[in-house]
């Protein structure tokens, strides 16, 4: 698990790269609706820092990156 560079206090990395077919059944889920998180998530796709299937926690809530934007991930 790797706290993002710059990322503010709250933000972990725990899969910067995974599986792209994975990703694929999280697209139906739910989209974040938290503006500052949404914003946080996007910064780190474009920063080339997380991509597909990556999973991100934001102040306690899982998002992982797909084709479709982030969307919540479920608990393992």
């Amino acid at each position: 698990m790797a706290i993002a560079p710059g990322a503010r206090p709250g933000v972990r990395i725990l899969k910067a790269h995974g599986d792209p077919f994975e990703a694929e059944m999280a697209e139906g889920g739910e989209a974040p609706t938290n503006p500052e998180h949404l914003a946080v998530l996007n910064r780190l796709f474009y920063a080339s820092t997380v991509d597909l299937g990556g999973l991100v926690e934001v102040q306690g809530t899982l998002y992982v990156c797909t084709r479709s934007g982030w969307r919540l991930a479920p608990r393992a």
